[in-house]
């Protein structure tokens, strides 16, 4: 209750006030007589002595538990605060004021002890240790003021230097982060930026390839029929027949090509899974049974010769060998976009062969209306196939 009671005292008003609780008690709790100091100073004798008893205790506590929760109620914040410190540390606030020379005896009244008693002399020393501190004299000391004015100036020294390291490193944390912040979104800008460029090559080298392509399709469907229509002397038939496995039609080309001096090539053309081949088997005209000499290569067995797609340039080429060793593969067109022989861009595919009757040349027009129905029907099989899963003879699958 001492703590409170120096926490709200203010005036001598207050101390009276106290004196008149501290009399209510003793009346109030029945508690045995005390020598007055007029007695003491006349020499009366002193009334006869009587126990205190644990009535009497209990009594006293509760009722300066009241007034302390009386006195705290007029209290707030750093005052407040400070009505919950012991005598004990009112005391060694009281020491640390003395040291610092802030607590001087400028009302006799009240002393300039440690005490531990709040009066009118600490109130002025802890209002002078603020003002010097740049503190508002408020007279009532925070957390904060308290740890401070309870250390050495070694201690101080130390705490500020502490404390302005830690700023300086919480500043440096700040800008250190400031900066990672700053340095990732630059980052990120710069790889945002960069995946748009990339995003926008690749569309432009898209469109220049889809343009190319188209170029190509356009150029193949200008030229295949113009040189389909020159050659009116190689002939193609076309020849049609029920797959029994998948009870769909299916074409085959025939074309028969001659040298005119004893070499002739039978070429065919049909449907092979996602391709169509053009094969040639290579007799001798005047009489079939006998051979037909022409240059094969050591290295895999095929016939040497030239071969030339569409306006390309002419290359040596060594033609494979099928199941015969006088038929071989002459082109073989594909549907996808990865090769040279494609079905939608080749109009044209010429073949040179050395032969013991002579220079013989193959010709095959991808645009001769017979031979685009083979590619017409190659294809339709073709994603057939694909839908099917690559199996030609499954059924195809119900939609759900």
């Amino acid at each position: 209750m001492s703590s409170a009671f120096w926490a709200a005292f203010k005036s001598d008003r207050d101390e009276t006030e106290q004196n008149a609780f501290n009399q209510s008690v003793s009346w109030r709790c029945g508690l045995p007589p005390q020598p007055s100091q007029l007695d003491r100073f006349y020499g009366f004798p002193p009334p006869p002595a009587q126990p205190i008893t644990q009535a009497h205790v209990n009594c006293v506590i509760s009722a300066f538990n009241a007034r302390t929760a009386i006195l705290r109620a007029r209290l707030r914040r750093d005052a407040l605060l400070e009505s919950k410190l012991t005598p004990e540390e009112h005391i060694e606030i009281q020491q640390a004021l003395i040291i610092k020379g802030f607590l001087r005896n400028r009302v006799q009244k009240y002393r300039a002890n440690p005490d531990g008693q709040f009066g009118l002399n600490t109130r002025a020393a802890i209002r002078d240790y603020q003002r010097s501190i740049g503190a508002s004299p408020t007279g009532f000391l925070s957390d904060q003021q308290r740890v401070a004015v309870l250390q050495s100036p070694e201690e101080m020294e130390a705490r500020e230097a502490r404390a302005a390291a830690e700023a300086k490193a919480k500043r440096a944390a700040i800008d250190a982060k400031k900066q990672a912040e700053e340095q990732a979104k630059r980052a990120e800008e710069q790889a945002k930026q960069e995946a748009e460029e990339r995003e926008k090559k690749r569309l432009e080298e898209e469109a220049a390839r889809a343009a190319e392509w188209r170029q190509k399709i356009d150029e193949a469907q200008r030229k295949g029929p113009e040189y389909a229509a020159k050659l009116s002397d190689v002939k193609w038939t076309l020849r049609e027949h029920i797959n029994p496995m998948t009870e769909e039609m299916e074409y085959t080309v025939l074309s028969r090509q001659s040298n005119g001096t004893g070499a002739v090539a039978n070429v065919e053309g049909f449907c092979e899974r996602n391709q169509v081949p053009f094969q040639a088997t290579l007799e001798n005209d005047h009489d079939p049974a006998a051979s037909l000499g022409f240059i094969t290569s050591r290295f895999d067995n095929g016939i040497i010769g030239k071969k030339r797609i569409n306006d390309g340039p002419v290359e040596p080429t060594s033609f494979p060998a099928e199941k015969w060793r006088n038929r071989i593969t002459v082109a073989s067109l594909i549907f996808t976009h990865d090769g040279p022989e494609v079905a939608e861009t080749t109009w044209r595919v010429l073949a040179e062969i050395e032969t013991s009757r002579g220079t013989l040349y193959i010709k095959i027009p991808m645009f001769n209306g017979n031979v685009q129905k083979l590619i017409a029907n190659c294809q339709h099989r073709y994603e057939v196939e694909k839908r099917r899963g690559g199996h030609p003879d499954a059924p195809m699958s119900q939609p759900m």
